[in-house]
């Protein structure tokens, strides 16, 4: 049977709370970053428990507003994993520094200690590491690095908000950690993003940074830029941040369902999840799969109405930086490996229980027939 509506990879959890908070915001008659923001910050800090939450335009400006907080410099050598976001590693162009990756573990897509180690040079000034999939990094494995090395470490946790490591909310791990609310996040503003951190200073740097470095109006002590958030954009937030907990519940709930129907299946590896994370935040689930069966697959569900995703492809195999930087596919092997097996299929708040084990059959099905 093929059902006649497609299942989208992921729809965010929209209603009329939200669309009578923008309603109210809007009819105040302030529509920029304001009181609305302010609270979404306050409520963010308070549900992470970090001293410092800042609301941004979208989480690439979260990246590049701490890069600039930090006075990174043109020459400086910044770390950072092939398997990300193009962001990530778009950041450090920005400023002219020196891209350095590394590759990462082919089971939980996040790179690690060992990875980072090998790229370390007297020239390296920032490490960047990446939350992929939502699946928090193994930080205390990295915060060697810190202890070792005495480099700076930022996260972009833009998919993990929400998730728990060791029982903790992910936010306060590092010096900064960087959040996305694009759509398909587990709290959406539209476009929005957040930097959370417990240093004072880093956060009063950021404030300015991110208001075109106005100290007050129209005092401009800093070479700033519009990162702001607005108070339409944080009303939304706030309304999402009151069912984060129950969504990712849900989530949990599609992701067992998967795993129990996947767990004996040859074919399909089911996500690694470390003993160290309390709580996935379920951005993705993503199987892997045989490389000569991924694209096969992905055309099968799409035929069956089911939406997936292939992400994301490494930063090296990328056209701009594989052209810029003359790299190649095997340049980073766990990565390139771990991409060319990857599939994220459909994981969101509103999936009903028929329709994960409607995509489940169907993908098992795929292996029967293939």
């Amino acid at each position: 049977m093929i059902m006649g509506k497609k299942i989208p990879v992921a729809k965010p959890d929209i209603t009329h709370k939200e669309i009578n908070a923008v309603t109210r915001t809007v009819s105040t008659g302030w529509i920029t970053m304001g009181k609305k923001v302010q609270e979404f910050e306050k409520k963010v800090s308070k549900f992470l428990n970090v001293k410092h939450a800042m609301a941004i335009n979208n989480g690439t400006s979260a990246l590049d507003v701490i890069l600039s907080a930090l006075e990174i410099m043109p020459g400086d050598e910044i770390i950072v994993p092939s398997l990300t976001y193009i962001s990530t590693a778009n950041v450090v162009l920005y400023k002219n520094a020196k891209l350095i990756l590394c590759d990462s573990d082919e089971n939980t897509f996040n790179t690690n200690f060992n990875f980072i180690k090998k790229k370390i040079s007297k020239k390296t000034k920032l490490i960047i590491a990446t939350d992929m999939k939502g699946l928090p990094l193994d930080y205390d494995d990295l915060d060697k690095i810190r202890k070792i090395y005495k480099i700076p470490i930022i996260i972009d946790s833009a998919e993990s908000f929400s998730a728990k490591y060791k029982g903790h909310q992910v936010g306060k791990q590092f010096l900064a950690h960087t959040f996305s609310f694009f759509a398909n996040k587990n709290l959406t503003t539209g476009e929005g993003g957040m930097v959370v951190t417990n240093s004072n200073k880093l956060a009063e740097k950021i404030k300015i940074l991110r208001n075109q470095g106005q100290l007050s109006r129209y005092k401009h002590i800093m070479l700033g830029n519009n990162y702001r958030m607005t108070d339409i954009s944080a009303s939304i937030g706030i309304e999402q941040l009151k069912k984060i907990k129950k969504n990712v519940i849900r989530k949990n709930i599609i992701a067992k369902i998967y795993n129990k129907s996947f767990k004996n299946n040859p074919y399909i590896q089911i996500p690694t999840l470390p003993n160290y994370v309390s709580q996935h935040s379920w951005y993705n689930y993503c199987i892997k799969v045989p490389k000569n069966k991924r694209d096969k697959l992905v055309k099968y569900l799409k035929k069956n109405n089911i939406e997936t995703r292939v992400s994301f492809p490494p930063v090296h195999i990328q056209p701009y930086y594989k052209k810029k930087f003359e790299y190649k596919c095997n340049d980073y092997p766990n990565s390139y490996n771990a991409y060319k097996k990857m599939i994220d299929i459909p994981i969101w708040p509103g999936l009903t229980t028929f329709q994960a084990k409607h995509i489940s059959k169907k993908i098992l099905e795929f292996f029967q027939i293939s």
